[in-house]
């Protein structure tokens, strides 16, 4: 019996230290990847690899393939990646190119897809179908009101009603308080149930505002 214990725990802990191995060979990996195919400074790479890693390279360069073929620049797929690490290690003929041509069959413009998704590339992480187009679409009006500075109103009325619509207004509200639209885009496509509050929000917000912050 003593034998037993003795021969299960040497070979958990073999398992062990070859799992940690493996890990250490993945982010090393990861590491290099990232910085002779993008670019990437190690500093930035090492932090990314905490978030994602693999030990080859056919599915990263799969997507990135895919994300040159539809018009991405190397400076776009770097902030893509950044923000998005795992996007890397999607699937990219099954579940990236569908949703990219799916966006690109209802009119959107080369110019137009590149921007929006490398601003929000966890967009992406919705489905195909009309969940990633309404998201698709409030960030578009978020992009093209903010272009037009004082335009958010006038796209409020192509907007849904419902928790979505609070969502998009609790963002533009966060936005003429300054704050910058990089850091608001990914509230766009959250689930936090505060951001999709509507009255509360705004009387919350202006507390907080009075108070100083």
């Amino acid at each position: 019996f003593a034998f037993s214990n003795s021969f299960y725990s040497a070979s958990a802990t073999a398992a062990g230290d070859i799992s940690l191995k493996d890990g250490r060979k993945g982010k090393t990996f990861t590491v290099s990847y990232l910085v002779d195919s993008l670019g990437l400074t190690t500093k930035l790479a090492e932090s990314i690899s905490r978030k994602v890693s693999f030990e080859e390279k056919v599915n990263p360069d799969a997507v990135l393939r895919l994300l040159k073929s539809h018009g991405f620049t190397d400076s776009q797929i770097s902030n893509i990646v950044t923000d998005y690490p795992l996007l890397l290690t999607s699937d990219a003929e099954k579940s990236l190119a569908p949703k990219l041509k799916f966006l690109q069959s209802r009119g959107a413009t080369t110019s137009e897809l590149t921007e929006i998704v490398s601003k929000v590339p966890k967009i992406l992480r919705k489905r195909e179908g009309r969940s990633i187009s309404v998201y698709y679409d409030f960030v578009k009006d978020i992009v093209e009101a903010d272009k037009s500075s004082g335009e958010y109103e006038k796209s409020c009325h192509s907007w849904p009603e419902g928790m979505r619509a609070n969502k998009i207004r609790n963002v533009l509200v966060l936005r003429e308080l300054g704050v910058p639209m990089r850091l608001l885009f990914p509230l766009l496509i959250s689930e936090s149930q505060p951001i999709c509050g509507k009255e509360r929000f705004e009387v919350t917000l202006k507390k907080v505002v009075e108070m100083g912050f």
